[in-house]
């Protein structure tokens, strides 16, 4: 699963999702976060017992998601940022196979952003990011907990 979530490794994530995933390792993508120790050390101890995590930038991420042996882990991605989802995208070989968007966009201010949920909140550029990544078979839904409905991102893109 590759999640898109402005507080990265957190309740949420952290224990609801990586419990129901089954997940063995979390990955939060970020260039500018996996340059910043203080934020690493902070995201790590955030991960839950028995779950490994690491903080790589979006080439690192993708040369560990491509090697072969990444097969057979169970890995959340966790990112904060469309542009680098869609660069992270463009160089993976196997896609994710869910594309999650949740709690989105209102760390950035909500001047020029569109509602798009009560979570959700999106610019023009981004709007746009989703769109072009959709076009290329990306389809990314909205589903902030697992018990909750999963929607088609682009259906609620239309409005």
């Amino acid at each position: 699963m590759l999640r898109i979530d402005d507080r990265l490794i957190h309740g949420q994530v952290a224990v609801t999702w990586s419990k129901q995933l089954e997940v063995t390792r979390i990955v939060v993508v970020s260039d500018t976060i996996s340059e910043d120790e203080i934020q690493v050390s902070a995201l790590k101890m955030a991960a839950p017992e028995g779950i490994k995590a690491f903080v790589l930038s979006v080439d690192k991420a993708a040369k560990m998601l491509n090697d072969p042996r990444a097969d057979k882990l169970k890995v959340l991605l966790v990112l904060n940022d469309p542009k680098q989802v869609a660069a992270l995208l463009a160089e993976l070989i196997t896609k994710p196979a869910i594309l999650d968007i949740a709690n989105y966009g209102r760390v950035a201010g909500l001047d020029g952003r569109h509602k798009i949920t009560d979570t959700v909140y999106l610019s023009d550029e981004e709007v746009q990011i989703f769109k072009d990544l959709a076009q290329k078979g990306d389809k990314f839904i909205y589903q902030p907990l697992p018990g909750d409905a999963a929607e088609p991102l682009d259906k609620l893109l239309e409005g």
